[in-house]
């Protein structure tokens, strides 16, 4: 069995009506709202941690994929927003479409699959 822990946060009053909204919207779309709170503190985290990592020679090189590696979340982040505004899902094809300018080929499709599992652990449903 997985232990639960209660955690608080706090915001100022004029936020509460924006709170309420969010749970209102929760509900409509049956969707939990620890679980989308959770899911954005496991992408922040993601994203900003280990700080900042220095990045090799190669990913200055166009075609490179470590060039990818340097645009890559920017790519995750707008495919992201994307589906956010989108009931969480998009459409596989636009993974493979938001990488075609940097990769071709089998590189690209592992990297699709790469950004799909990211989206994943977001929340994100990917439609193939």
């Amino acid at each position: 069995m997985v232990k639960e822990d209660k955690v608080s946060i706090y915001a100022p009053a004029w936020f509460k009506a924006t709170w309420k909204k969010f749970l209102k919207l929760c509900k409509r779309d049956r969707v939990s709202a620890s679980h989308l709170i959770r899911v954005w503190v496991e992408g922040y985290v993601q994203r900003h941690d280990p700080g900042n990592p220095q990045r090799p020679l190669t990913a200055y090189v166009p075609g490179h994929e470590d060039a990818l590696a340097l645009k890559l979340p920017d790519i995750v982040r707008k495919l992201e927003a994307y589906a956010s505004s989108n009931r969480n899902e998009l459409d596989w094809s636009m993974i493979h479409d938001a990488l075609k300018p940097y990769l071709q080929g089998a590189p690209r499709v592992r990297a699709a699959e790469k950004v799909y599992e990211e989206l994943r652990s977001r929340g994100i449903i990917v439609w193939r």
